[in-house]
């Protein structure tokens, strides 16, 4: 089993873009189909203009995206032009509202989404957008790459984070490509509840599905020693050499729009290597 439709989303410069270059080398190492999105973004919000300037600034922002996108899409192709994978690209425009209801039915049709992390730098609104869209609206595993110090696929040791709750399962069944391919794979749980169905073997249900999967694992139960849990995981990786954390993304509604939770949020702040979520 291994991801075979995998896509990445590019918006604004190709220059920094390690997920794009992660995402190639995941679809060679999986022999997978990479789709390569191209967004061409208008952020400016119509209402800072008065009224009658109102339509001829928005076509003017467009059309400035637009050009500006189709450089990129050219830049993507070249790049392509010279790797073994099979590949398409596409380059779409739009204004910034529109973004996240076309992601939501585009990345629905793909294994995988390889994305730029959302990390505070840059583009924030537009990658979280992204992100949100990809994991809450089109419900699909997504693997965030950092712009620097992130491993080309594969990785060789992975960290997953457990604590019996429905999304750490998707996660985990989404990982199942990896895990299966990966020399260890590490099931951390920190702090098991006593009222889990698990209480007399933390993990090892998981550990076993995994196996029969073909992954080799270790679990490995911890207190917990920090008050935020992704610097707990984050900092077992770096004893490990983890190059790569499967965990569980949290979010809430809140009028129909996805409100990244604290920890999945402190994650993607934080992290300086890969982390695959499922929700």
């Amino acid at each position: 089993m291994s991801f075979k439709s995998v896509s990445t989303v590019v918006v604004g410069s190709l220059e920094a873009q390690g997920a794009f270059e992660y995402a190639i080398s995941a679809a060679r190492h999986w022999g997978a189909h990479l789709h390569v999105l191209c967004a061409g973004v208008d952020t400016a919000d119509p209402g800072f203009y008065y009224a009658g300037a109102q339509a001829i600034a928005v076509q003017h922002n467009l059309e400035q995206a637009q050009a500006d996108v189709a450089q990129v899409g050219a830049q993507v192709k070249a790049r392509l032009a010279c790797e073994d994978i099979t590949w398409d690209v596409e380059v779409v425009t739009m204004m910034a509202n529109c973004l996240e209801p076309f992601l939501t039915n585009h990345m629905r049709y793909f294994d995988l989404a390889i994305l730029p992390l959302p990390d505070g730098r840059g583009r924030w609104v537009i990658k979280t957008t992204v992100f949100e869209a990809c994991l809450f609206g089109a419900e699909i595993p997504v693997l965030v790459v950092p712009d620097r110090g992130a491993q080309p696929a594969p990785a060789s040791r992975v960290l997953l984070g457990w604590d019996d709750s429905a999304e750490a399962l998707r996660a985990a069944r989404a990982s199942v490509p990896l895990t299966s391919t990966v020399d260890v794979t590490e099931i951390c749980i920190i702090a098991p509840s006593r009222l889990s169905a698990d209480r007399s073997d933390p993990g090892g249900r998981l550990a076993q599905m995994l196996v029969r999967s073909g992954a080799s694992v270790e679990i490995r139960v911890a207190a917990r020693l920090h008050s935020d849990i992704a610097d707990q995981l984050l900092q077992r990786a770096s004893e490990t050499g983890a190059e790569l954390i499967v965990m569980g993304a949290y979010g809430h509604s809140r009028l129909r729009e996805a409100i990244i939770g604290g920890v999945t949020r402190s994650m993607l702040c934080k992290t300086s290597i890969p982390v695959l979520m499922a929700h």
